[in-house]
């Protein structure tokens, strides 16, 4: 039986590192998902990923000459900057030249000079190409053929020892790169644009289209985690219950552009007058509650009357003239009587009906256990 060629050896090799490197996306995805609101670790991961995806391409290397090696581990280090981010680029570029160089031999110096060339490669056309560009394969045909040259690092070592190296592998090298980069590329765009979607999809899902903020279905799964935090914590959580006065009396004399107008700016206040660990959630119509981890009863009233003042002195423009509002506001605290997300609910439910029964534009707190609850009055 003919043995095959070295061409075609070298070749099939090449072949089954690119499509050991397809499995990447298998994971990529996952990453991409579970870890979207932390990009420093989202980016550690990635890292690992491309890195590990490297090292996975060198087990499929041929040898060509004593301490040389052809393989396509310059593909997931190219990627790595374009799809996971500058410290993914870093942290893959580390892993694959670290294994490198403890193969050893007397490829090692053009191995990791070729690593760095396709890491500096990505880096710098992550930093030219917009990050929107990459969810589709238009800079593949650029990253592609530039990170293709890596194979040129041969060149380091002797030219009687590099050229017949070049000449052998080189050649097919470059072209597994190129190939390698396109398709996986290709892949994690795909794979991109799929986890950008069901982010869309998912954030239109538990947010209001009107304002921006969460709905009450995102309100009430948030609630549910942090009352079981602070339970399992022993910390405070604290609720504001907010409703915009007289806000029928807007809508009915100015219009419902105008009540859009007012609630869209009083969200704009709310959002930038908490913590980022708050919650600002629009509970429906013109009711707002407003979720405080981490806060003891105190704090909270006093927010609430800096919220409540700052409502007041807000001033709303309108078709050419300037609307003004006031709010009313319920506060509940996590306590032994009112020990459930359900309970807080109602307590600041509660503490906002007698702010509106005492005049309103006010701050009611709930009321301790053993109070009946008001019956409201028949509108």
């Amino acid at each position: 039986m003919e043995e095959p060629s070295a061409t075609t050896t070298i070749a099939t090799a090449l072949a089954g590192g690119v499509g050991l490197l397809a499995l990447v996306t298998l994971v990529y995805g996952t990453i991409l998902y579970r870890m979207e609101e932390r990009p420093r670790v989202r980016q550690l991961c990635l890292g690992l990923l491309f890195g590990l995806g490297g090292v996975a391409a060198m087990l499929q290397s041929v040898p060509i000459s004593p301490g040389v090696f052809l393989d396509v581990k310059a593909v997931p280090v190219a990627l790595a900057a374009p799809f996971g981010g500058p410290l993914a680029a870093v942290l893959a570029a580390g892993i694959v030249s670290a294994v490198r160089i403890a193969i050893g031999g007397a490829g090692t110096l053009p191995g990791v000079l070729g690593i760095l060339l396709a890491a500096l490669v990505g880096l710098l056309l992550r930093r030219l190409v917009p990050d929107a560009e990459w969810r589709n394969t238009r800079p593949l045909l650029i990253l592609g053929p530039v990170a293709s040259f890596h194979p040129l690092s041969i060149f380091v070592l002797p030219w009687e020892v590099a050229l017949p190296v070049f000449i052998e592998g080189g050649i097919p090298v470059a072209l597994f790169t190129m190939a390698g980069i396109l398709l996986l590329g290709t892949m994690l765009a795909r794979e991109r644009r799929r986890v950008d979607t069901e982010h869309m999809l998912r954030n239109a899902a538990l947010s209001d289209p009107l304002t921006g903020l969460a709905n009450r279905r995102a309100f009430f799964a948030f609630i549910d985690r942090a009352v079981a935090g602070a339970l399992r914590h022993d910390t405070p959580v604290s609720l504001l219950m907010l409703d915009i006065d007289h806000f029928k009396e807007v809508n009915d004399s100015r219009g419902h552009d105008a009540g859009d107008a007012v609630l869209v700016a009083l969200s704009r206040l709310l959002q930038c007058s908490v913590r980022q660990s708050d919650l600002v959630a629009r509970f429906g119509g013109e009711e707002f509650a407003i979720l405080l981890p981490n806060a003891p009863g105190d704090g909270a009233f006093q927010l609430a009357e800096r919220l409540r003042c700052a409502v007041r002195d807000m001033s709303i423009p309108q078709d050419g003239t300037i609307l003004h509002v006031t709010v009313s506001i319920g506060l509940s605290t996590l306590t032994p009587d009112i020990g459930r997300a359900d309970a807080m609910i109602k307590a600041a439910d509660m503490a906002l009906y007698r702010a509106k029964q005492g005049g309103r534009d006010r701050v009611c707190r709930h009321r301790e256990s053993g109070v009946k609850e008001p019956v409201p009055a028949a509108e």
